[in-house]
């Protein structure tokens, strides 16, 4: 595993993160309530017994902060996964799909429900599956095409 494309895969991760923190941030502006990150951090916040803003209030700075950052620290982590797991030869398309839809799967279909987290995503609507697997794809894409770009710098 080169330390250079790990590098990019990182970065790649954390850019799409950051995307994706700011479509979540954006829809929070419009819609007036708060972002499923901030809903899982007050549910797993709750479940260690910590007490949490009521539902529906936005998150103030510092809580915004420590759930966009838990975001990022995913994100990173995920695109070292990918690293480890992948070679320098991997298709962008290929891997980058099939990583984004693992780590949604991983993520939304598994850990978040067995934790207690979040709902099952099989009771989501077909809108929020779209999104979820949208947003993964273009994350797994973004991750392999910073591995790709850095290996080859």
């Amino acid at each position: 595993m080169s330390a250079r494309r790990t590098t990019g895969a990182v970065a790649g991760g954390i850019v799409a993160g950051l995307a994706i923190t700011v479509l979540l941030m954006r829809g929070e502006k419009t819609s007036g309530t708060p972002s499923e990150l901030v809903d899982l951090e007050r549910t797993s916040a709750r479940k260690l017994g910590m007490a949490t803003p009521p539902a529906d209030r936005l998150a103030a700075p510092g809580e915004q902060a420590i759930v966009q950052g838990g975001h990022l620290l995913l994100s990173a982590g995920a695109a070292l996964v990918y690293a480890a797991a992948t070679d320098e030869d991997s298709d962008v398309l290929v891997s980058g799909i099939g990583f984004g839809l693992a780590f949604y799967t991983a993520m939304h279909w598994l850990t978040g429900p067995l934790l207690g987290v979040k709902p099952p995503e099989w009771k989501a609507d077909a809108g929020t599956i779209g999104m979820h697997t949208l947003n993964h794809v273009g994350f797994g894409l973004a991750t392999a095409a910073g591995a790709r770009l850095a290996a080859r710098a």
